[in-house]
């Protein structure tokens, strides 16, 4: 399936840097991204909003917990979909 958003490459010091983010951290980033609107939450799912990117991708959930990722492909999708640029998360202090 062909997704509407362009995958990223990351540099190997990057995607050890993303090692650390946990869910939690990324639900904060994206209440500090003005392009994503927080809609609500069900059980531990927090979803949120983009209205410039087209049906069906314009949503993104992240299920709160204090857990990180155990599978660094799923967080580098996450990315992906999220549309950050290295700019963002140097900005927020993810990366240096």
């Amino acid at each position: 399936m062909k997704l509407p958003f362009p995958r990223k490459r990351w540099t190997l010091q990057e995607k050890q840097q993303f090692k650390n983010l946990t869910k939690i951290d990324l639900i904060k980033l994206l209440d500090k991204d003005e392009r994503w609107n927080f809609k609500g939450v069900k059980g531990n799912k927090y979803t949120y909003r983009n209205p410039q990117i087209k049906p069906p991708y314009d949503y993104l959930t992240i299920h709160y917990h204090r857990e990180g990722f155990r599978n660094i492909g799923l967080l580098l999708d996450i990315l992906d979909h999220w549309c950050c640029t290295r700019d963002d998360l140097k900005r927020w202090g993810v990366i240096k």
